[in-house]
């Protein structure tokens, strides 16, 4: 296996990690604890921290190690006022490029069955999933990636400030508001289709942070 998709797979896994809470805030760890645990070399794990650190999740400890950043409450707030102007806004666009197969693969999404007891980090993933699948249906390869850096951060944001407990929802369940979004849009309604879009992401609850 080449350096390149090691450093991948272990970025995916060291994301994944923090996003569950194995990694928090003030509790640093080193580049040794992370060879000893994937069983390789150095080489592709510090290509991975660096990656890490270029995306502002990580910094780097001289002579010491590695740490997650802790994520400030203005950040979130920002996070969720930009997804009100990129989601809305792409939607207000980019309209016409929402195709019967897209509206087809969104249903597909709302419909996959999910525990009545579904843990908040699982509602939260598939929350994601549709918002990110509706952004992909439109083409714009470079808003998929600033929603999906978007939507990594507040959900770093609940692990940091719940510490994996997931114990308070954040947020309502979007499926009503998913499907009715999708018959705004099956109907040509962009207008509506736009304010149910809004409300949905409006209804994202930042009092967990105080």
């Amino acid at each position: 296996m080449c350096d390149t998709t090691l450093k991948m797979k272990i970025y995916k896994s060291m994301l994944n990690d923090i996003l569950e809470g194995k990694y928090i805030p003030e509790r640093p760890f080193t580049e040794k604890e992370l060879t000893e645990k994937y069983q390789i070399s150095k080489s592709p794990i510090r290509e991975a921290l660096i990656e890490l650190c270029n995306e502002g999740i990580l910094r780097s400890i001289p002579r010491y190690g590695y740490e997650v950043l802790r994520i400030k409450e203005k950040e979130v707030k920002d996070a969720k006022e930009a997804r009100l102007i990129i989601e809305c806004g792409a939607l207000d666009k980019y309209f016409e490029r929402i195709t019967p197969e897209c509206i087809t693969h969104l249903r597909a999404i709302l419909d996959i069955d999910h525990p009545r007891d579904e843990a908040i980090q699982q509602h939260w993933d598939r929350n994601s999933h549709f918002h990110i699948a509706l952004m992909e249906s439109y083409g714009n390869d470079y808003l998929v990636s600033v929603l999906s850096r978007s939507m990594i951060l507040m959900k770093r944001a609940y692990v940091q400030y719940q510490y994996n407990k997931w114990k308070k929802p954040g947020f309502s369940s979007q499926g009503t508001s998913h499907r009715i979004l999708l018959n705004h849009i099956e109907n040509g309604d962009k207008d509506s289709a736009i304010r149910t879009l809004s409300e949905d992401i409006s209804a994202f609850d930042t009092s967990f942070l105080s």
